[in-house]
């Protein structure tokens, strides 16, 4: 039945096509992409492993019973009357040897035994912080995988919404020379200008025909790279991104930054973890200089068969009580050598995370002068647009009027279409840029949880 809808609903968007908000695109890649769904279990999986981790510190009871068998030989002297000799044959005597009879001893036993761990140099509980540390890196691993997605579906998002307004631009330039093509031709046939007119009419038609050519195949391009990071398969179903109105993003400062990479960043989070296990590794490794305590209780019976079994879990049964105690003296420098393993571990762990910060630091500081270089000029890109509009306006009128030049016309077209695809570009990089600054800054996922 989910197949039968699936494929309704392929074929709705193949006819009639849909649009998309970003975050329709968002929530529908946190529920395809398959490295979200295992990082999911990845986090179900160490939760198992923070419960496991009690078994070091809880007692463990077992059932015990047994079958045994023992056989062994019973021989038999057999006695003769030598009294009366006469039917005795000397010359072959048939005098019987002794026989052996076999028998056999049956046991049945059971019993209870319960173990109890009393110290171990604190290993037990070292444990269980390990396993929780290891679930909050699964944790925080989650938050980076989804944040990672996030961020790639804005990037081929906005990279089809700025192919599709190119798109649309480059359309939109090849009518509009289309049609100049067509009034060039009334004129030449009328004498008014010159076939060079003319021809630089049809150059320009052609290579308008040849952007928009382009334009067509990198938007659907970013179309599929779009469906792929949205964890959708492709079948040529339509798909148009929304568009917003771009606003000014709040910036951050650079001591912001700082704080917000210590305590949001999921990829700095797990530095820090790691840092925690490391400790913890140390410890470890302590403890195993440490005495082993263990106790023991046995509760157990023995009888011949089942019925006798019984009878001597009430009358005839056994208790035991058991305390072993056991210190490493030596052990060919293993367990120092261990330990200082755990020492130059946790250093690099210190470096690996002083490295990062640094890094991720840098980057955000880059992204923070990007944006604020963005900030100033996409206004003066807009006014450019709305000039290089009205500077087309007025030429085409005054070439109708015949005061002006083809090429002034051309020239005032193709500045009109720069104008409008260096705005759409820039203001396609500066969400992405912002998308990227709130990814390092540990923002982006909760923006569309």
């Amino acid at each position: 039945m989910k197949n039968i809808v699936f494929i309704i609903f392929i074929l709705f968007q193949y006819l009639f096509g849909q649009d998309y908000s970003l975050n329709d695109c968002i929530q529908t890649a946190l529920g395809q992409k398959k490295t979200i769904l295992s990082a999911t279990l990845e986090v179900a999986s160490a939760e198992k492993a923070v419960k496991a981790s009690y078994s070091g510190i809880l007692p463990s009871i077992q059932a015990i019973s047994g079958v045994a068998q023992n056989r062994f030989p019973e021989r038999q002297a057999i006695s003769y009357d030598f009294s009366s000799l006469t039917d005795f044959n000397f010359l072959d005597p048939q005098i019987p040897s002794d026989t052996s009879v076999s028998s056999s001893f049956n046991n049945l036993s059971a019993g209870l035994s319960l173990n109890q761990l009393v110290y171990d140099g604190g290993r037990s509980k070292v444990q269980i912080q390990q396993a929780r540390v290891n679930l909050d890196i699964a944790h925080f691993n989650e938050r980076l995988i989804k944040t990672n997605v996030i961020q790639k579906v804005i990037q081929s998002y906005y990279n089809l919404l700025q192919a599709q307004k190119l798109y649309d631009v480059a359309e939109k330039n090849l009518e509009m020379s289309k049609g100049q093509v067509s009034l060039v031709e009334k004129q030449f046939e009328l004498g008014v200008v010159k076939k060079t007119d003319l021809l630089k009419a049809n150059v320009a038609y052609g290579q308008a025909r040849v952007d928009a050519l382009n334009k067509k195949v990198n938007y659907e391009n970013n179309r599929r790279v779009l469906f792929n990071d949205m964890g959708l398969q492709d079948f040529g179903q339509k798909i148009t991104a929304m568009d917003d109105k771009w606003v000014a993003p709040t910036i951050p400062t650079k001591t912001e930054i700082l704080k917000f990479l210590k305590d949001k960043n999921p990829s700095i989070a797990i530095s820090k973890q790691q840092i925690k296990v490391r400790d913890l590794s140390i410890k470890l490794a302590k403890g195993l200089r440490m005495p082993l305590i263990n106790t023991s209780i046995n509760y157990s019976a023995n009888g011949e068969n089942s019925e006798k079994l019984i009878d001597s879990f009430q009358d005839d049964w056994s208790l035991g009580f058991n305390l072993s105690f056991s210190i490493p003296i030596y052990s060919g420098n293993s367990l120092s050598i261990q330990h200082q393993q755990t020492l130059l571990s946790k250093q690099q762990s210190e470096y690996s995370y002083i490295t990062l910060l640094n890094d991720l630091r840098v980057q955000a500081e880059l992204i923070r002068e990007t944006l604020t270089n963005y900030t100033e000029i996409i206004p003066i890109n807009q006014e450019i647009v709305l000039s290089a509009e009205e500077d087309l306006k007025l030429v085409t009128e005054r070439y109708s009027l015949g005061s002006a030049t083809i090429l002034e016309v051309l020239d005032a077209q193709v500045s009109l279409m720069r104008s409008k695809s260096s705005l759409i570009n820039i203001i396609h990089d500066a969400r992405i840029q912002e998308a990227s600054l709130n990814a390092l800054l540990g923002v982006l996922d909760g923006k569309y949880q």
